[in-house]
C-alpha cells in the first residue's frame, strides 16, 4: 500500500514538473518603415485585426506580442507626398519580409510560426 502511494505521488510530481516546462507560444512581431515623408500605415495587430496609423513619421516602428500561431500579418505603407517608402516585418527578431523602398507604397506579409 505504501509503495502504491509513493508511486502515485512520484507520477503526479513528474506530470506537474513536465507540464510546467512547456515553451511559451508567444511570438514578437515587429513592423518598421523607412522613408522621407510621413506615411499612412496599415498593419495586423496581435488579435489579427487591421489597424491604421495616419500621418505616421517616416521612420516608424511597432512591436507586439501574439500567441496566434499561423496568423498572417501584413504591413502596408503609403507615402503622403509620393516619395519612396520601404518596410520590414520581423518575427521573433528574424526578418520575415521586406520591401526596399522603390515605390510610393508597399504591401508585405508574413506568417507567424
Amino acid at each position: 500500500m505504501k509503495k502504491t502511494i509513493i508511486y502515485s505521488f512520484l507520477i503526479g510530481l513528474s506530470a506537474l514538473t513536465f507540464s510546467s516546462c512547456k515553451k511559451s507560444n508567444s511570438h514578437v512581431v515587429k513592423y518598421t518603415t523607412q522613408g522621407t515623408a510621413n506615411e499612412t500605415i496599415t498593419y495586423t495587430d496581435q488579435n489579427g485585426n487591421t489597424q491604421t496609423v495616419t500621418n505616421a513619421p517616416a521612420n516608424w516602428s511597432l512591436s507586439l506580442a501574439t500567441t496566434d500561431n499561423g496568423m498572417s500579418v501584413k504591413l502596408t505603407a503609403v507615402s503622403i507626398d509620393g516619395s519612396n517608402v520601404g518596410g520590414k516585418i520581423y518575427i521573433d527578431n528574424n526578418q520575415s519580409a521586406q520591401s526596399n523602398g522603390n515605390a510610393a507604397s508597399i504591401s508585405i506579409s508574413a506568417m507567424v510560426p
